[in-house]
């Protein structure tokens, strides 16, 4: 009978451990189930306050494109003569508010790239690389006409339409 007693006691040993071991698996996959969810939370929720969400905001609204028109047209040193240049130009901002601008302040944009423009030579206007100097020259101009009138640069990038040299 001392032996039927021994085999119980390690039959409830045997089952109580079972029970912890169960109860320490639950716990942890419910700690990391939590750990996980609080991580995907404070990823998804920006890890910021809700103050400064206003600027994502804007980023995330799609690109409304502005043409510069009439094209602009300048003369250009060229070999030779006198050359001319027109370029088409179309500008990108997210926020309708500095296409207004653009609006208001053209006839100082135009006359600044009519500037930059008639300050090129043929040779710099007449190869990829210089195209594309001119463009980031004049989405600067852009951006720095429009920081001295309203205080934000507002236009992320400028793109050629037309590009004529003759």
């Amino acid at each position: 009978m001392a032996e039927v007693n021994e085999d119980l006691d390690l039959g409830r040993q045997e089952v109580s451990g079972g029970r912890l071991k169960l109860v320490i698996i639950i716990v942890v996959s419910m700690l990391v189930t939590m750990g996980a969810a609080g991580g995907a939370w404070y990823v998804l929720a920006g890890g910021e306050p809700m103050a400064d969400a206003k600027p994502a905001a804007v980023a995330t609204l799609p690109h409304v494109y502005r043409a510069l028109e009439p094209a602009l047209i300048g003369n250009i040193d060229g070999p030779g003569r006198v050359r001319f240049v027109q370029v088409g130009l179309v500008m990108a901002a997210r926020d309708p508010k500095v296409l207004a601008a653009v609006d208001e302040h053209t006839p100082v944009i135009r006359n600044d790239l009519i500037m930059l423009l008639s300050g090129k030579t043929y040779e710099q206007l007449n190869t990829a690389e210089g195209k594309e100097t001119t463009r980031q020259e004049m989405l600067e101009t852009i951006r720095s006409v429009l920081e001295d009138r309203t205080g934000s640069p507002g236009i992320e990038s400028i793109y050629f339409t037309s590009f004529v040299m003759q």
